[in-house]
């Protein structure tokens, strides 16, 4: 099992660790102490709180490091104009409302009474509600800019999972299956509604523990993922995105079922310290945070996690997003967002839309389901999305 899990490098956490760290003075899963937070962060680039016109952009890009997350798994791209009549105007897009306003607020403190806000927050509106795709051709690459001096971000490969977020000349800009944030060419991709895309996605399907080439030369990469449709005596029938069947050889398909049995030994761990007290940085029955909960219901079962949730979060595949949690299965990792935008709460989806979480004053089961008891209408706002580890 362990073997099976996207891990992104621990390089990639390693050039986030020291914004993190200075970024989380609130603990993970405490209540948020938002205005306060933004004051002491302006203070730090601007002790006096009188912000100087010329240095907008370097106002944006200061918030960005400090209070956005990784720009490679949540999407930021803000600009900021001074007006002629003195009004800021900032442009751009955001992945979450809260950043939109955080930013805002983070410059009203700097002195900028007047701010025009025209940010976007994604998913566009230029989708046409067909926020979901599948790579259709053998492997693609996501790049970091859909301008003609862009780099290589990381490649994807035929049936991959893609929500996408908005539409760029010839290019969407998508996350791919490890929740990396990429423009991908739109003629590599079969743009779904979420019908089409769940009808593909959750069902049955295989990946490919071996390169393979089809008979009519299509060449399939390891790591390929497949809709199984069936299975023969000359092998394992798949379905590709654009419809069409292939048949593979048995021994090169492996199931993608996750272990049912270990994921609830883990739940069934961490459910052994309902009532235990939160405590920042605990991770036993004496005190435990919402990342320590995380992380040792998942050691019990041999999966070695970062510790905070702002880098738990790079671990593992992206099964849902803030406006798509349908996929979400017992064992998902949830993360949270803070009221400026920065994730720091996670906890473990249950099912039934109940999950396992610590925060003040102890560990519980909450629920997204407003008709529950349990109901938490602030995680339910803020949550962010979703990863699997197998």
């Amino acid at each position: 099992m362990r073997s099976s899990i996207t891990l992104l490098s621990y390089a990639l956490l390693a050039t986030t660790l020291d914004a993190t760290a200075t970024a989380q003075t609130v603990p993970d899963g405490a209540p948020p102490a938002s205005s306060g937070r933004v004051v002491r962060l302006a203070k730090e680039i601007e002790p006096s709180l009188k912000g100087d016109a010329s240095r907008v952009a370097q106002y944006i890009d200061f918030y960005r490091s400090r209070l956005a997350n990784d720009s490679r798994v949540c999407a930021f791209e803000v600009t900021g104009e001074i007006q002629d009549e003195g009004s800021l105007v900032l442009d751009g897009f955001v992945e979450f409302a809260e950043s939109r306003e955080g930013l805002q607020s983070f410059l009203e403190t700097l002195g900028f009474g007047e701010i025009d806000n025209r940010v976007e927050v994604l998913p566009s509106e230029n989708l046409a509600s067909k926020h979901y795709g599948l790579v259709k051709i053998a492997s693609t690459i996501s790049y970091d800019s859909p301008e003609r001096n862009q780099s290589a971000g990381t490649t994807c490969l035929l049936g991959e999972p893609l929500y996408l977020l908005r539409i760029v000349g010839d290019y969407y800009l998508a996350h791919s299956v490890e929740g990396y944030l990429g423009y991908i060419p739109k003629t590599a991709v079969t743009q779904l509604t979420q019908a089409q895309f769940e009808s593909y996605v959750q069902a049955p399907g295989v990946i490919l523990t071996s390169n393979y080439t089809v008979d009519a030369g299509l060449e399939l990469s390891a790591g390929t993922r497949l809709k199984r449709t069936g299975e023969t005596n000359e092998g394992v029938e798949c379905e590709l995105p654009d419809g069409k069947t292939v048949t593979l050889p048995k021994n090169i398909c492996k199931t993608d079922e996750p272990p049912r049995e270990e994921i609830d030994r883990a739940i069934e761990n961490g459910e052994k310290l309902l009532g235990v007290k939160y405590y920042w940085g605990g991770k036993t029955a004496a005190g435990i945070d919402c990342s320590g909960l995380v992380q040792i219901c998942y050691a019990t079962i041999g999966i070695n996690l970062p510790r905070d949730s702002n880098q738990q979060c790079y671990v593992g595949r992206l099964v849902a997003t803030r406006w798509h949690r349908s996929r979400l299965q017992r064992g998902d990792l949830l993360y949270f967002l803070g009221p400026l935008g920065r994730i720091r709460h996670t906890a473990i989806y249950l099912g039934d839309d109940q999950f396992l979480q610590a925060e003040v004053p102890i560990v519980t089961i909450s629920s997204f389901n407003p008709e529950d008891d349990n109901y938490a209408p602030v995680r339910d706002k803020n949550f962010a999305f979703a990863k699997r580890l197998w």
